[in-house]
């Protein structure tokens, strides 16, 4: 068994629309038989990431505008627009990753997750392999011309080569791979993964649920006008319309597979040790940012419960598959804190406490009555810390 890291947060945002479906409604799910407002995992996983490597300082590059991006530094060195955009494009072709290829828009076709600092580095071998680019990205395209079975044979000849030419687009392939295989904190941890390319895969370290309401909730419409600042004879509103909105307590679940982590970063335990409090920290308190300039939906979570383990992840939803339900002066809040207190009780009486390395919990709301979420730690980071510290140290990983 792995050691793992919980973190269970309840987290009452007010009116908003904080991920939107096709419709631009508020997205949903049914669970226990009535409809709740949800939040997706990649929305809240995207936010996470990209605000914990904030905070770490080192940006990974979820793109397919790769040779965008090294034309770009191509330029900054002095190279032409057009020779700059046709190296960028032969860099990521020579790569030769099985199925990687162009778009239409000069793009590759799916999308690479690579530390940004690669970039500088591609353009490197750019610069280093000016002759090569172009007969390397020839061959490049032959050859997924040639498995391309949906193309007809022939239809790109790849170029005739000496040997000693071969050898070297051989290495210069070789290189880029390397360069595109890289991983940094967030790849670690997020994972990666391209389609028939192995040694580009890595498994995610951290796996996120999607946040479903602990209760039955439905969608709030608002009709809304906006007023012409420069009046007119026609008096009234210049432009209206609806937008939909949800508001509710949601429960949302994270869970970090340290010795999975610690495996991804080669043992690198000061990384590890960063990148657990960072992502920890961002989401206690995340909140999706979707019309967030109309709404403000900065609200602080009502219950942060961080656990170790060594057995296995435990997502406690199931305290609320049957909805909670709230009065005139409850609220969702509390009574969702109750269901998840009692539900952790039942959780720890059933699978014992021998592999709980450490439970504790913080949080915004009135908590004297929680009996079973380990040891109350009132201030955040301190609880990030604790659990930080205990899942890294050598007898917590035993």
């Amino acid at each position: 068994m792995s050691l793992v890291i919980d973190i269970h947060v309840l987290h009452a945002y007010p009116l908003s629309n904080l991920n939107r479906d096709e419709f631009g409604s508020p997205k949903i799910a049914v669970l226990g038989g009535v409809e709740r407002t949800r939040i997706s995992s990649a929305c809240q996983k995207r936010g996470c990431r990209i605000n914990t490597e904030t905070v770490l300082g080192d940006r990974a590059l979820r793109t397919r505008r790769i040779p965008e991006k090294v034309a770009a530094e191509l330029r900054t060195r002095g190279w032409e627009a057009k020779e700059a955009l046709e190296a960028g494009q032969a860099i990521a072709l020579s790569a030769q990753f099985s199925g990687l290829k162009l778009a239409d828009a000069g793009t590759t076709n799916v999308m690479l997750f690579v530390p940004e600092s690669v970039i500088a580095d591609l353009a490197d071998l750019a610069a280093t392999h000016r002759d090569l680019l172009a007969p390397a990205a020839e061959q490049a395209r032959a050859q997924a011309d040639a498995a391309d079975k949906t193309k007809p044979k022939g239809k790109t000849k790849a170029p005739e080569l000496n040997k000693d030419t071969k050898a070297k687009i051989a290495e210069l392939r070789d290189t880029i791979r390397a360069v595109l295989c890289r991983r940094n904190g967030s790849i670690a941890a997020f994972g990666r993964m391209l389609a028939n390319t192995p040694d580009a895969t890595v498994d995610g370290s951290i796996a996120v649920a999607h946040a479903v309401t602990t209760h039955a909730g439905e969608e709030q419409p608002d009709f809304f006008t906006a007023v012409d600042d420069i009046p007119g004879s026609d008096n009234g509103s210049a432009h209206m319309g609806q937008h939909a909105h949800s508001s509710g307590t949601f429960y949302r679940y994270a869970t970090i597979n340290v010795d999975e982590l610690v495996d991804n970063l080669d043992n690198d335990q000061a990384m590890a040790r960063e990148l657990i409090h960072a992502f920890l920290t961002e989401f206690a308190c995340h909140v999706p940012t979707a019309k967030k300039n109309s709404t403000a939906p900065f609200t602080p979570p009502a219950l942060v419960h961080i656990a170790v383990r060594a057995d296995q992840p435990m997502n406690l939803s199931g305290a609320f598959e049957a909805p909670v339900t709230a009065d005139d002066t409850s609220g969702w809040t509390a009574p969702s804190i109750t269901a998840l207190d009692r539900h952790a009780a039942a959780v720890n009486d059933f699978l014992g406490d021998e592999h709980l390395r450490a439970a504790a919990h913080s949080g915004t709301a009135d908590l004297t009555r929680v009996t079973a979420l380990g040891t109350h730690i009132p201030r955040l980071e301190t609880l990030v810390t604790t659990i930080t510290d205990t899942a890294l140290a050598p007898a917590g990983r035993q």
